[in-house]
């Protein structure tokens, strides 16, 4: 469950940098406090799925493209772990 959290935290991370928007920026847009956002970041929150939404409409993209590749992403994190083993 932790590498999805991750996976979706870098996911997070990457929409909002690219718009070149701040944590306290996209916290706005969302109607969230900024400490939420970088506790999603930093994957320390599991989003519940209104919170999904929220942060989906925020970036102005659908909640299907907010997550996508986020399980690939956590895939391929588990298995640079394993290999480091």
């Amino acid at each position: 469950m932790h590498s999805v959290l991750v996976a979706l935290g870098e996911r997070i991370r990457e929409l909002r940098e690219v718009r070149h928007w701040s944590q306290e920026e996209f916290a706005d847009r969302c109607g969230l406090h900024r400490t939420a956002i970088g506790l999603l970041e930093r994957a320390e929150r599991i989003p519940r799925l209104d919170t999904l939404l929220t942060l989906s409409k925020g970036f102005g993209i659908t909640v299907s493209d907010l997550l996508r590749d986020v399980e690939k992403r956590s895939q391929l994190s588990l298995r640079k772990a394993r290999d480091r083993d």
